[in-house]
């Protein structure tokens, strides 16, 4: 099938050499900073790129953040998360996709945890101002839980990667405000037998010219799953200088 060849070279196609006028490319990158001294010491850092490629009805992309917090020289947060997205236009509002990410989290209920969907999506307002898109899909789930404490008296113990069957879906809305001010919510559900991961990314991006930006975003992430000791829900308060290509 046509989907599943793409899907295992989809690592390989946003490098690919092609000049047709037809295919467009949009990409951001963002980056934010904040460091606090004194009575207490704090650093944060925390970056983000996103690369879109769109050729007659193909499209694919790749993302990439990273989340790195310290507080009095004690490591408070350490995330990295990368994806890759294919997709292929059937009609104008409906289309067919395939989804890669992975992603590493020193402070959640996982060492990592890497998931494959394939999927169909449909483009529900498709306006100059607004978009409102929806998708579902399976996928698979493989995922290294932490170490936990087990059994009276406890004991440190260690577990094996396990693998699950999932359903992802998810609902992406974005709206322009005003010229320069736009404004963007990410709903992202992966459930399975071992536990359900919801995200959600709600941010306010005004353009301060052609190519920048400033950025406010508020993510939420909750599993519902987790050993004992471990938060199930996770916030995350942003605000990042945006440079568009």
């Amino acid at each position: 099938m046509r989907l599943s060849l793409a899907l295992a070279l989809l690592a390989a196609l946003p490098f690919a050499a092609h000049a047709e006028e037809e295919r467009s490319w949009s990409g951001t990158a963002e980056f934010g900073l904040a460091i606090a001294s004194g009575n207490a010491d704090s650093e944060t850092i925390n970056g983000k790129f996103a690369f879109l490629r769109e050729e007659d009805r193909w499209f694919y992309g790749i993302n990439a953040s990273a989340l790195r917090a310290e507080s009095d020289d004690q490591l408070s947060a350490n995330r990295y998360e990368a994806g890759l997205k294919l997709g292929y236009d059937f009609t104008r509002r409906a289309y067919l996709f395939g989804t890669l990410r992975h992603e590493s989290d020193d402070f959640a209920s996982y060492e990592y945890q890497s998931i494959a969907s394939l999927g169909v999506g449909y483009r529900l307002i498709d306006r100059r101002a607004t978009s409102l898109l929806a998708e579902i899909g399976p996928g698979a789930r493989r995922f290294q839980p932490i170490d936990a404490l087990v059994g009276t008296p406890p004991v440190l113990t260690a577990f094996d990667a396990e693998t699950d069957a999932i359903v992802r879906g998810s609902l992406t809305l974005k709206h322009r405000l005003s010229p320069t001010t736009r404004i963007a919510n990410e709903v992202l559900v992966e459930t399975g037998s071992g536990s359900t991961f919801i995200q959600n990314d709600l941010s306010l991006r005004v353009r301060m010219s052609e190519r920048l930006a400033l950025k406010a975003g508020y993510e939420l992430r909750h599993t519902t799953e987790v050993p004992v000791g471990i938060e199930k829900t996770d916030t995350l308060f942003t605000t990042n200088l945006v440079v568009g290509f």
